[in-house]
């Protein structure tokens, strides 16, 4: 009589977390014009953001008006710090505090089950050509527009940093960010867009053309 095969266990396979994509407007965030900042204070509270108002802020050549230093967004499960505390105008630091709130503290917990407690990024603002370069247009970066990030802090102590060697879970989790970005920035470059973001996610809010319906995302 045959032996009786083993039952082979059932594993569940990691699954594409996709996010609710907003509709984004702003009005002249690549402008960023001073005023009272009390539009964009609102907008940053909406967010569960914690922030600190600097106004006026100049890197080297550079100067932009109603930037803020944001420090942290609780989105009513996770409080995720901005350790690096990058500074921003106003109306980016709120976008990126809603998609950090919306989507990537949810998107980590569901591919990895752990929290979301911080994200690691650049400085914010950074006054020099787009690229690195001397002679191409100005980045965003110059206008607090924009902000590369680097990695993702979890409540079990484990480091999520782009093109380091990740488990399954995590590759997807990275994958469900930068595919979700693509709903609140009008650029989203990572690895294998080109050399210069081979480490990290860039994002910013660059309007094309005549609205913000434009986007690159690679």
């Amino acid at each position: 009589m045959p032996r009786p095969k083993p039952v082979q266990p059932q594993v569940e396979q990691p699954r594409l977390v996709q996010p609710q994509i907003p509709e984004v407007k702003f009005s002249n965030i690549d402008e960023n014009e001073p005023d009272d900042g009390a539009e964009c204070k609102a907008a940053l509270s909406a967010a569960g953001a914690r922030y600190d108002w600097v106004g006026t802020a100049t890197e080297g050549e550079c100067t932009i008006g109603n930037a803020v230093e944001l420090l942290s967004v609780n989105n009513g499960t996770d409080m995720i710090s901005f350790r690096q505390k990058p500074v921003m105008a106003c109306d980016f630091a709120a976008l990126m505090a809603r998609w950090a709130g919306e989507v990537a503290g949810p998107v980590i917990a569901g591919h990895t089950g752990a929290q979301l407690q911080s994200i690691t990024t650049g400085p914010g603002i950074v006054c020099r050509k787009r690229v690195g370069g001397a002679q191409t247009k100005i980045s965003e970066h110059a206008k607090g527009n924009a902000l590369d990030i680097t990695g993702f802090g979890l409540s079990d102590n484990r480091s999520i940093q782009i093109m380091s060697e990740l488990v399954k879970s995590e590759q997807l989790a990275l994958k469900a960010l930068r595919t979700s970005a693509c709903g609140y920035f009008t650029t989203v470059l990572g690895p294998g867009a080109n050399p210069a973001h081979k480490h990290h996610f860039h994002f910013d809010f660059k309007k094309r053309g005549k609205s913000y319906n434009y986007r690159i995302c690679e």
